[in-house]
């Protein structure tokens, strides 16, 4: 037998081991994969559930429904509240934002009253939302907190 004989034949044998590696190789995956799948049955099931629910009028009886439970949680501070919700915008004025100590920036404001500044607090004013960046304050946080600024910008 001549040497490209021979060459020949150490080629073919060496694919034909790396095709039955492959071969074996992608049946062991399929039959993991198929295996999980079927000794899981409800692995599948499970992923398919919807995230949520969707309720329409007269699905759920409302009078049942329990009333969500009041807040316990000690009333903040004006001055907490303005540290870590508002000073943001009202300590270097972006966006036309009266800042805090600046007299003549609210000045006027302050001669609207009271219920002006809890108006435009709660409601907000042109670039600044609704209760500004603090969607949770309640309405008495709200008011501590346009007294505490009008307090320290007279």
């Amino acid at each position: 037998m001549n040497n490209n004989q021979t060459n020949f034949g150490t080629a073919i044998i060496a694919i034909s081991v790396v095709f039955v590696i492959i071969i074996s190789a992608y049946a062991g995956f399929n039959a993991l994969i198929t295996n999980s799948y079927d000794s899981h049955p409800n692995t599948l099931a499970q992923r398919l559930q919807p995230i949520g629910s969707v309720y329409q009028e007269g699905d759920i009886d409302i009078t049942k429904v329990a009333a969500a439970p009041k807040s316990s949680a000690k009333a903040r501070s004006g001055k907490e509240i303005y540290n870590s919700s508002c000073q943001a915008c009202h300590k270097v004025g972006v966006a036309g934002a009266p800042k805090l100590g600046n007299k003549s920036d609210w000045k006027a404001r302050i001669a609207l009253g009271l219920d002006s500044l809890m108006k435009t607090a709660i409601n907000g004013k042109g670039a600044m939302p609704p209760r500004g960046t603090c969607g949770t304050c309640s309405d008495a946080e709200l008011k501590a907190t346009v007294e505490y600024m009008v307090k320290n910008s007279k």
